[in-house]
C-alpha cells in the first residue's frame, strides 16, 4: 500500500533540481512555506509525457494540498519523532546514499597496465625466509626490528646467487618453504598470471627482468627472493577433465606397480574408444569431478599444479586426451573440453579492482575520488602531529595497548575536515575499535590505519553534506520523509479504522443499504457433508432451534470426524450443493467418502443482510468516507494559503 501511496510524491532517480534563486513561496502550510520550486517540481514529475493517470492543474493543486495538510497532521502527532519512523528514515538514507559515497571514478589507467602486464606468465623460483615471529604463528605482530636480521639474511643470498650460485642449492639449503624445499627443482613455483596474484608480488615478478633475481619483496611473514626464469604469452583458460589414481603415503613397489597397471589398463581403454566420462564416473579418485565424468570446470594457466598444468595446456586439439601424468597427487589422465583466450579487459576489470582491494591497495586505486572528496570537504592534514606514532610504532605495534595507551588523550590536531577537527587520540580511538589489518608490519599497519582513519572522515563528511550538495539526493530524502508520515497517519486515521471499526462499518453499511442490492439471490449459510447418512435426522433435529452459525459450531464440535462444513455467501451455480437444494437444479454429486448433505441458512433475494456480506465494497466505502471526513478536518485545522500570483506563473 506505502508503495501506491507514494505515487503522488515519490519519483524516478532524477537530477533535475529545485529552483536556487528567485524562488517565491507558493503555499503556507499550517504556518510552514512551500516554495514554487517545489511543487513545480513534483506536478511536472507526476504530470509528464510518462504518466499514466496525468490530472489537471487545478486537480493537482487540490491534493497536493491534502498532502501536505496530512503531513502536518503526522508531525503535530509527533510521528516524525518515534524511534521507528527514524530507524527507517536513517536505512533509507543509508541506501540512497551508497552511489554517492562509492567511488565511481577509479584509477583505470591503474588497472590497464596491470591488465596488460598480466596478459604474459612468468616461470619462477621462490626462496621464502620467514620472520622469527612468523614461524609460529598465523597471524604475527612485526616490528621493524624483527625483519632486519631476515633482511640481512636474504641479502646475503642473494649476493651468493649473484656471484655464481646455484638457486635452486641456495633454496634447498635456505627456504622456509617446506613444499618447495625437496624434489628435483627446489623453490620451482612454475607459471604464474599476474591475473591472481598479490600486488606487491605481481609488481615484483613482472618488474623484474627476466633471467634476473628480485630483490628482497616484503610480505607479512617475511622476505622473498624471486626468480625469474622465463616470459611467455598467457594462453588463456581451458576446460579439462581428468581421471586420477593417487598413490598411497609411503606406497611400496608391488602398489606403484598395481597403480601402473590400473593407469595403463584405463589408457587402453580410451584408445579403445571407451567414453572417457564413463571410466572417470567408474574409477577416478577424485570424487568431487568423478560424478561429472571428471569435469574440472574453466581453469586459467598456473591455477593447477606445474606437470598437470604443462600437460593440459600442452593439449591442442578439443576432445584430446593427454598420456598419463605423473604429480603428487597420483596419476591423471587429462582431457581437453575446450578452450578460450585471456578476457578483453573490460571482463576482467572487476576481478583486477577486488584484487586490488584484498591486497590493501584500494587507497591507490580509488586516488581520483579521495582526490574529489579532500578538495571538496575542505581537508587538511598535520603531518608533525603523526610524527610521535610513527616513531613509537618502531618499538609498539599499534594494535597493542601499550600504543593506545601512550597517545590516547593526545588533543593534537591531526586531521581538519570541513569545519571538524580531528586529534590524533580520535585516532588512536579508532585503532582500537578497527585492530584488524592486512598487515603485520608495525609501521605498514599504522599507515594502513591512517589511511583507512583518513578515508572514514571523508567519507563521513561527504555523507553529511549530501543534501546540501545534491538537490537531486535533497529531494527524494524529503519525499520519502513526507512520504513515510503520510503512510503512517493515513493507516492511522484511515486504513486501520476502516477495516476494525465493526460499529462504524455497520452504521456506514445500515445508512448506504440501498447501494449494495443484488441482481440475483445470494444463499448465506452452510453446507454440510455427511459420512454416515443415518446421521442426517438426528443433526438436524439437535440444531433445528439454533441460528446457522451456532448450529455450524454445534455440529463441528459434536460431529467434526463425521461432516464437512463449509461457509459461503452462493449465488445459483457457485456450489452443486446448495444448488440443488435451495435453487432446485440438477442433482450435486457426493465427493468419495460421504453419503447425503445439507444446509443451514437462509436465501436473501435482493440485499445482504449485514456488512458482512459484502465486507470488501463496504470496507472500501467506509475509507473514502473517512479519508474525506478527516480532510475537511484538516483543512478546517490548519491554515492554508495559496498565492495564486505565484501559481500563475508555475511551468505546466
Amino acid at each position: 500500500m506505502k508503495k501506491y501511496l507514494f505515487s503522488l510524491i515519490l519519483i524516478v532517480f532524477s537530477p533535475v533540481a529545485f529552483a536556487q534563486s528567485e524562488d517565491p513561496v507558493i503555499m503556507k502550510i499550517n504556518g510552514k512555506d512551500v516554495k514554487k520550486s517545489e511543487f513545480e517540481y513534483f506536478y511536472n514529475k507526476n504530470n509528464n509525457e510518462t504518466a499514466i493517470d496525468k490530472i489537471s492543474f487545478d486537480e493537482y493543486v487540490t491534493l497536493f494540498k491534502n498532502f501536505k495538510l496530512r503531513v502536518a497532521e503526522a508531525e503535530a502527532q509527533g510521528l516524525d519523532t518515534t524511534a521507528a519512523f527514524h530507524k527507517e528514515l536513517g536505512e533509507y538514507r543509508s541506501q540512497l546514499a551508497k552511489p554517492y559515497l562509492t567511488p565511481g571514478e577509479i584509477d583505470d589507467a591503474l588497472l590497464r597496465e596491470r591488465y596488460e602486464r598480466a596478459k604474459n606468465l612468468r616461470e619462477i623460483s621462490n626462496l621464502l625466509i620467514l620472520f622469527p615471529k612468523a614461524k609460529n604463528t598465523q597471524a604475527p605482530h612485526i616490528l621493524p626490528s624483527d625483519t632486519l636480521e631476515t633482511y640481512k639474511k636474504a641479502i646475503q643470498i642473494r649476493n651468493r646467487y649473484l656471484k655464481g650460485e646455484k638457486f635452486e642449492n641456495l633454496v634447498a639449503e635456505n627456504t622456509d618453504d617446506e613444499q618447495y624445499k625437496q624434489g628435483d627443482r627446489p623453490g620451482y613455483i612454475g607459471w604464474l598470471s599476474g591475473f591472481r596474484l598479490p600486488v606487491i608480488l605481481e609488481r615484483a615478478i613482472f618488474d623484474t627482468p627476466v633471467g634476473q633475481i628480485s630483490g628482497p619483496v616484503r610480505t607479512n611473514y617475511g622476505y622473498h627472493l624471486l626468480n625469474i626464469l622465463a616470459q611467455k604469452a598467457d594462453p588463456g583458460e581451458v576446460h579439462a577433465a581428468h581421471i586420477l589414481l593417487s598413490i598411497p603415503a609411503n606406497a611400496d613397489t608391488a602398489t606403484m606397480n598395481n597403480v601402473l597397471s590400473k593407469v595403463d589398463t584405463i589408457y587402453t581403454k580410451l584408445k579403445e574408444g571407451i567414453a572417457f566420462e564413463e571410466l572417470a564416473k567408474e574409477y577416478s579418485d577424485d570424487t568431487s569431478s568423478a560424478t561429472r565424468g571428471g569435469d574440472l570446470s574453466w581453469f586459467a594457466h598456473g591455477m593447477m599444479v606445474p606437470e598437470f598444468n604443462d600437460a593440459v595446456f600442452a593439449l591442442q586439439t578439443i576432445g584430446e586426451v593427454s598420456k598419463p601424468v605423473k604429480t603428487r597427487f597420483g596419476f591423471h589422465i587429462i582431457k581437453l573440453l575446450d578452450k578460450r583466450p585471456v578476457a578483453p579487459y573490460e571482463d576482467k576489470k572487476a576481478d583486477l579492482k577486488s584484487i586490488y582491494e584484498r591486497s590493501g591497495y584500494s587507497h591507490e586505486l580509488n586516488r581520483p575520488f579521495i582526490e574529489k572528496l579532500k578538495k571538496e570537504n575542505g581537508f587538511s592534514f598535520n603531518e608533525n602531529a603523526i610524527k610521535p606514532l610513527l616513531l613509537e610504532a618502531q618499538t609498539v605495534h599499534p594494535s597493542d595497548s601499550a600504543f593506545a595507551g601512550k597517545f590516547e588523550g593526545n588533543s593534537d590536531v591531526l586531521y581538519i575536515v570541513g569545519n571538524n577537527s580531528y586529534t590524533v587520540g580520535d585516532f588512536v580511538r579508532y585503532i582500537q575499535q578497527n585492530k584488524r589489518s592486512l598487515y603485520s608490519l608495525s609501521s605498514e599497519v599504522l599507515q594502513a590505519f591512517l589511511k583507512d582513519y583518513e578515508y572514514s572522515l571523508l567519507l563521513q563528511a561527504e555523507d553529511k553534506s549530501l543534501e546540501h550538495k545534491y538537490p537531486d539526493f535533497k529531494n527524494l530524502m524529503q519525499e520519502y520523509h513526507e512520504g513515510t508520515l503520510l503512510f503512517e497517519v493515513s493507516n492511522n486515521e484511515v486504513w486501520a479504522k476502516s477495516s476494525t471499526d465493526t460499529l462504524g462499518l455497520n452504521r456506514f453499511f445500515e445508512a448506504n443499504k440501498a447501494k449494495y442490492t443484488w441482481d440475483e439471490p445470494h444463499y448465506k449459510g452452510y453446507t454440510v457433508l455427511l459420512k454416515e447418512a443415518k446421521a442426517k435426522k438426528k443433526m438436524q433435529k439437535a440444531i433445528a432451534k439454533l441460528a446457522p452459525d451456532s448450529a455450524a459450531r454445534y455440529l463441528l464440535a459434536n460431529y467434526n470426524d463425521a461432516v464437512k462444513v463449509e461457509k459461503g455467501l452462493f449465488v445459483k451455480g457457485e456450489n452443486a450443493f446448495v444448488d440443488q437444494l435451495v435453487f432446485k437444479s440438477e442433482k450435486a454429486t457426493l465427493p468419495e467418502g460421504f453419503t447425503d448433505f445439507f444446509v443451514i441458512g437462509k436465501l436473501l433475494p435482493d440485499s445482504p443482510e449485514s456488512y458482512t456480506d459484502v465486507r470488501g465494497p463496504v470496507i472500501t466505502d467506509y475509507q473514502d468516507y473517512l479519508e474525506k471526513e478527516w480532510l475537511e478536518q484538516l483543512n478546517k485545522k490548519y491554515p492554508v494559503i495559496i498565492y495564486q500570483d505565484v501559481l500563475k506563473t508555475v511551468n505546466h
